[in-house]
Order: C-alpha cells, then sequence, then structure tokens
C-alpha cells in the first residue's frame, strides 16, 4: 500500500477507483479494531468507535456495513464484556461530518487529515481535496495551511 511506503507513494489528484485502491491496507481496520477490542475489555470499557464514512465503501472492505457489523457481532461474542463497535458516521459523507463537528464547535485548523503526513497538510492528495471539498459543503471557512494551494 501507497500509505506503508512514505508520501512519495501517495498519489495527488482527486479519489477515483485506481488511485484509490493504491491506499488500501489490507484488513486494517479489522487489525485495529481486534487490538482495541482487547484493550477495551481489559479496562472495562464496552465499546470501540470507528470513524469510517460514507465514501469508504467502495473500495475500503473494512468499511463497509456488513464487515462493522460481522466484525462488532465476532468482537462482542469473543468478550467476555461483549464489547462492540460504535461506528456513527457509516452512512455519513465527509461534509456531513463536518457539518456536524460545525455544530459542535469544532475548530478544524486544529484537526489533520493528509496522507503524506509532511507538517503541513499538502494540499494535492485526495484526502486534501477531499477535506477542503467537505468544509466547503459545511459552509466552514478553510484556513487549514497547505503545502500547495490548489483553489
Amino acid at each position: 500500500s501507497a500509505l506503508l511506503s512514505g508520501a512519495d507513494a501517495i498519489p495527488d489528484g482527486s479519489y477515483a477507483i485506481d488511485n484509490m485502491k493504491l491506499t488500501v491496507v489490507p484488513f486494517r481496520n479489522g487489525v485495529m479494531l481486534a487490538v482495541a477490542c482487547g484493550l477495551a475489555e481489559s479496562r472495562g470499557l464496552n465499546r470501540v468507535m470507528l470513524a469510517n464514512h460514507g465514501g469508504d465503501h467502495t473500495v475500503y472492505p473494512d468499511c463497509r456495513p456488513e464487515f462493522i457489523s460481522a466484525m462488532s457481532q465476532a468482537m462482542e461474542t469473543g468478550t467476555d464484556t461483549h464489547v462492540g463497535i460504535w461506528a456513527p458516521f457509516t452512512g455519513l459523507t465527509k461534509g456531513q461530518i463536518a457539518a456536524i463537528g460545525k455544530e459542535l464547535g469544532i475548530d478544524y485548523s486544529l484537526t489533520y487529515s493528509c496522507y503524506k503526513g509532511g507538517k503541513v497538510h499538502c494540499g494535492t492528495c485526495a484526502t486534501c481535496i477531499e477535506r477542503r471539498e467537505a468544509l466547503l459543503d459545511a459552509g466552514i471557512f478553510d484556513n487549514t495551511v497547505y503545502e500547495k494551494d490548489m483553489q
């Protein structure tokens, strides 16, 4: 996966099937949820949150509603405390999620989304492009510092 190969491997431009596939880390959410489930049970917690969204479903199988349901059932069955998954954004767009954040008073200048992992957002990867679009859709002024201003 480009996500594991470093910033230079991350494709630029909007998401399309071909460049989205480059960012697939097989079963990434399954691995992280399994570890989080064990930690949650050992700490007396009864659920783990997954912040996937509706745009993830096409290429990322471990973001799809049927995966989340099956994984949650496996976690609940495999733990004495029945640890489950809470995935409230599964059916929402990034714009809808940003709007919820706006209602909650989130300062998006304090958040980070870029897949390239630099000190500031690159502005050219698909995640940065989708960030801009989501904030615009939610009516939020984007004061994010981008390495390259594509607007």
